[in-house]
């Protein structure tokens, strides 16, 4: 029989999927696997297990939000291991799977993603030869904001509360002197935050590279550069429908296979960048990308959901209410 090896975090998000466990099982089950869940109960855990486990599963599931994909991604390459990984969105910020057509809260549509088409190799990141990250690292003023957002106001918000929490840090922005060095220039430039993007969005801002591409070997660059803090937000709105990319006065956009990111201001060297929401490297740093690198399961041709109402989403829905 085929094997599953589902890592969940219980913790994440409205903390709900423990509803859904049953749901997963049954529908890998119905398709001839077998499934061994994990549940995460503390920092290095999924490591640790990932290290020892059995090398012969046939998927790999991440069930939580960005954080928890990326810890299983880097526990599955750091360990020479190229599963197919499949993830049940089901923590606050879940940009990565939103990109690859998955819906938060369908945990039984993305496991029939796993179970009725193929995984395709996509792009990922790599930080300093050691850390990889799967849908962003981001750097300036803004990055703690996911670290700073009370857990109760993101589960009540989800998004919204990283987009809310930016807007409150305003007042005390100013900008910060980096140099870039992509594969062919090297730029100085004033700037509020940086993002270096696989796909189209992070947190509350979903078109922030509407052209992006998770398999076509580069990752997009987008710094803001606005002349006054009385441009942010109307930057911020423009971010959010994707007209940002046009405003080059605002916008420093470039599209490379390789960064290099160093600050030039003394006072703000040891600020920290932040990989996949998590706490990153400090700079200087340097990115590539690893084209089509590893195995991921999506929603692909970006059908309505793969999900149908089935006996076990019934029951699922049966056991949620109380009813």
């Amino acid at each position: 029989m085929k094997k599953v090896k589902l890592f969940y975090n219980p913790f994440s998000g409205n903390k709900t999927f423990k509803f859904d466990l049953d749901v997963c099982i049954g529908v890998f089950q119905s398709a001839g696997y077998e499934v061994h869940p994990f549940r995460t109960m503390q920092p290095g855990d999924i490591e640790t297990h990932v290290a020892q486990m059995d090398k012969d599963y046939d998927i790999v599931v991440a069930s939580g939000g960005d954080g928890t994909v990326n810890i299983v991604l880097n526990a599955l390459m750091h360990n020479n291991l190229k599963i197919p990984l499949g993830i049940i969105p089901s923590g606050t910020a879940n940009d990565f799977a939103t990109f690859l057509g998955l819906k938060t809260g369908d945990s039984e549509g993305a496991c029939r993603v796993m179970t009725e088409t193929s995984p395709r190799n996509v792009d990922i990141g790599l930080v300093n030869g050691e850390t990889y990250f799967i849908n962003v690292c981001a750097g300036g003023l803004l990055t703690n904001v996911s670290q700073t957002v009370d857990k109760d106001v993101k589960n009540a918000l989800g998004n919204l509360s990283y987009y809310l929490k930016g807007m409150e840090q305003i007042p005390n922005f100013h900008k910060i002197p980096f140099r870039i060095t992509t594969s062919d220039e090297v730029l100085e430039e004033d700037l509020y935050l940086y993002m270096i993007m696989n796909s189209a969005g992070t947190g509350s801002f979903t078109k922030l590279s509407p052209e992006a591409s998770i398999s076509d070997g580069k990752f997009e660059f987008i710094g803001i550069r606005a002349k006054s803090i009385l441009e942010i937000p109307s930057v911020f709105l423009k971010m959010l429908t994707g007209e940002h990319i046009k405003d080059e006065k605002s916008i420093l956009y470039r599209r490379d296979h390789y960064f290099k990111i160093e600050c030039l201001d003394p006072d703000f060297q040891i600020m920290e960048s932040t990989v996949d929401g998590e706490m990153g490297p400090k700079m200087p740093f340097t990115l590539e990308v690893l084209p089509k690198a590893y195995p991921i399961f999506g929603n692909f041709e970006k059908k309505k959901h793969v999900s149908r109402e089935t006996p076990l989403a019934k029951l699922n829905a049966v056991v949620k209410n109380g009813k």
